[in-house]
């Protein structure tokens, strides 16, 4: 029986990353569908996300990501870039069947490259990368239809799933909790067992 996992992100989280590379290990030979929702944890900032608390990130992210065989180079630069304008492009990358190698792209870009995922020309490399037709990902971007289908998809997450934080892990309707969002292994596997009966 098809499965189907649906996962809250944020680019700018580190633990979606670790969370994601557990994910994708523990679908890997099954039958299961991953809906990716954008979610952004500081939605109302003006350009800034802000900076990680002093020591969060050697004293949680970084043994977090070894625990689970995540390489990561160091926190990435401060202050933080709001993912806003890279969400936007991930609802038209949706629409051309490219989700995943954009989702794909823009993890490596910001956490393995160091690149400004909130720059606009920066973000038409990244998505041309994925396979992405420069001009039209640009036109996409910059147009009111893709940031408001980004702002309901913000919507819904707060006002009907409830999200407030990320990464949520959803596995046929039961959330998996784990340290900042972050289920063990073998949690996950068992969810996924179940709800393949």
């Amino acid at each position: 029986m098809s499965v189907t996992v649906h996962v809250w992100f944020d680019y700018i989280c580190p633990f979606s990353l670790i969370a994601r590379k557990l994910l994708t290990e523990a679908v890997a030979g099954r039958d299961v569908t991953c809906v990716w929702h954008p979610f952004e944890t500081n939605p109302h900032c003006v350009e800034e996300a802000g900076e990680y608390p002093p020591g969060a990130w050697n004293r949680l992210v970084t043994p977090l990501a070894a625990r689970y065989d995540v390489p990561l180079a160091g926190a990435p630069q401060n202050p933080l870039r709001r993912a806003r304008l890279a969400f936007v492009g991930y609802q038209y990358a949706l629409d051309c069947g490219a989700g995943q190698a954009y989702n794909d792209r823009l993890f490596t870009a910001y956490y393995y490259q160091w690149r400004d995922i909130s720059d606009p020309v920066e973000l038409t490399r990244l998505a041309a990368d994925a396979g992405l037709d420069p001009g039209r990902f640009r036109d996409a971007v910059l147009s009111p239809r893709y940031t408001r289908r980004h702002l309901d998809a913000l919507d819904h997450a707060r006002d009907q799933e409830a999200i407030t934080g990320v990464p949520v892990i959803s596995v046929a309707g039961e959330r998996l909790d784990g340290f900042h969002g972050v289920p063990e292994p073998a949690l996950l596997a068992k969810a996924l067992d179940g709800a393949a009966g």
